[in-house]
């Protein structure tokens, strides 16, 4: 078994090398016990996972391992990819992350192993899925297994009582359950597992059990079940609702609005939920303190058609190619093909001053106005959103779905804010704006790193000062609940921009691209940002 680690470990040192990477992994499960002579039973197989790192990198490494000859594929999906070298088999988790500080470092380089107290900690939790009816093997020999497991382990683990602590330990819970979480979405499980352990099923299993180590595991889960109560609802609801999430993203995500068009893109999306509307913006006031206001815009670049020809509304970024043809109430009408006119001339920001086509197309009918935007399909795949353009329909989509969670959310959707931040300008926008103590933005940034687990927080841009005391407010909250993020100086400006004299921030989903035919977001941190405005929205006063 050491000389398969061994193997591995000279593998990740041969594909940093090449790729002027720092890619790292961790090793989990049966192997740490017996590693620490814990117990005699020689593991089966090798349980890996990855320290955080991109997802496209995790799977660059797994085909680059592939290339060996003594490797082989035996299963894969996006998670779960089994190999077999050298005849023996090898199991990375692709969904699951663990933060550096549950790890400790190995003999070999850049692999780390999970800290023993830690691999206790799973072994107790993954009883749970085993007497589930999800779990696909057979049930009662695993459970032997890991009672097994776990009482050579108590013996030895429970003479030091800080091997056993589990009440200190929040944060390491956290971790679990949001991997859990992205696990049981993956697989399409439609409830939180964690939420509904009955420990009646464990009743047919006292007698395997040492009474100390019983009255531990009793009290370990029962922990997890009250001190983690709202961390299984959010979960457990939104792995409910899966189907209807992400048909909210398959239907809205491509739905047309550029500036001025936001009327039936916002009816259709929020509903009932907008309580107060004008032209610069749409409000849904649900909290009667008016603590936290969440902004996102409404609006995205496109072009619109008069009299035929094309001009662009926003940042440019057509490319040739097919586009639809919307109508003003955001029905499409057609499908044409149109070329890119490059106005070189001019410099990008005088060209968007000059009343010049963006577009050749022919098709369009002269005697209306009409959106026009790249065809585009979206796509959510395993950890991955894809579609047209992500700013800022992601965001939209997020805040309607925190009213489905929670309906004690205020939101302001704002107006034409791709054309000079108009909607901000409105005397309703300003005049709500004033009423707040803390006002967060929320936005899309785009990042080539985007495939890696964390939110951006936008501290500054050349038109927005830092406000550093909310900052470090925000700064708490993610560290609270163990979720990665990373400051960043924007650019452009955002409706932040002319709101920055209130305690006001911008926190931002990173993207492959904005602006552009075709983007990309991680999964991961659409829920990561889900929760932690939950978070602000019951911490922040």
């Amino acid at each position: 078994m050491q000389e398969i680690i061994s193997q591995i470990a000279s593998l990740i040192c041969k594909f940093n090398k090449e790729n002027n990477l720092n890619l790292q992994i961790f090793l989990k499960g049966s192997y740490l016990f017996w590693k620490e002579n814990f117990i005699s039973r020689k593991p089966n197989d090798l349980d890996l996972g990855f320290v955080n790192c991109s997802f496209r990198q995790r799977q660059e490494f797994i085909n680059f391992i592939l290339q060996e000859k003594n490797a082989e594929l035996i299963k894969k999906d996006d998670n779960l990819q089994i190999l077999r070298i050298n005849g023996f088999i090898i199991e990375f988790i692709v969904l699951e992350t663990i933060n550096k500080q549950f790890l400790k470092e190995s003999q070999y380089k850049n692999i780390y192993e999970l800290k023993i107290k830690y691999a206790f900690f799973q072994k107790i939790t993954m009883m749970g899925y085993v007497l589930s009816p999800v779990f696909p093997h057979d049930s009662n020999k695993k459970m032997l297994s890991i009672i097994d497991d776990l009482s050579i382990s108590w013996n030895i683990l429970s003479k030091n009582p800080d091997n056993i602590n589990y009440q200190s330990e929040k944060n390491f819970f956290q971790n679990s359950l949001w991997n859990s979480f992205f696990i049981y979405w993956f697989y399409n499980y439609d409830k939180m597992l964690d939420k509904y352990f009955d420990f009646l099923k464990l009743k047919s299993y006292n007698d395997y059990f040492d009474q100390s180590l019983k009255n531990y595991i009793y009290n370990f889960l029962t922990f997890i079940k009250e001190q983690f109560k709202s961390n299984l609802d959010f979960f457990d609801k939104i792995l409910k609702n899966k189907l209807i999430y992400t048909n909210m993203m398959l239907n809205f995500l491509n739905f047309p609005s550029i500036p001025g068009f936001e009327k039936k893109y916002v009816e259709k999306l929020f509903g009932d939920n907008i309580h107060k509307k004008t032209n610069g913006g749409y409000l849904s006031k649900n909290n009667k303190n008016n603590n936290v206001l969440f902004i996102n815009h409404s609006d995205e670049v496109g072009g619109i058609a008069i009299a035929g020809e094309v001009f662009n509304q926003g940042t440019t970024y057509f490319d040739s190619g097919v586009f639809e043809i919307f109508d003003q109430n955001s029905e499409k009408i057609n499908e044409i093909s149109c070329v890119k006119v490059d106005n070189l001339l001019f410099s990008e920001e005088k060209s968007r001053k000059i009343n010049r086509p963006n577009l050749n197309c022919l098709g369009i009918p002269e005697n209306g106005i009409y959106q026009v935007l790249p065809k585009s399909e979206v796509k959510i795949s395993g950890f991955t959103i894809f579609c047209r353009n992500q700013d800022n329909k992601i965001s939209n989509i997020l805040t309607r779905i925190l009213l489905d969670i929670d309906k004690n959310f205020d939101i302001l959707l704002t107006t034409k804010e791709e054309i000079q931040l108009q909607g901000t300008k409105d005397f309703f926008v300003t005049n709500q704006i004033k009423k707040y103590k803390f006002l967060v933005n929320i936005d899309v940034c785009e990042d080539q790193n985007w495939d890696n687990e964390g939110i951006k927080i936008r501290v500054a841009d050349n038109f927005t000062a830092h406000n550093i005391v909310f900052y470090n407010k925000i700064v708490e909250i993610f560290q609270k609940n163990s979720i990665s993020f990373k400051p960043y100086f924007g650019s452009g400006s955002t409706d932040i921009t002319n709101f920055q004299n209130q305690n006001a921030i911008t926190l931002s989903i990173p993207a492959s691209k904005i602006h552009s035919n075709s983007s990309m977001s991680l999964i991961k941190n659409f829920f990561f940002l889900l929760w932690i405005c939950k978070e602000i929205n019951d911490n922040i006063f």
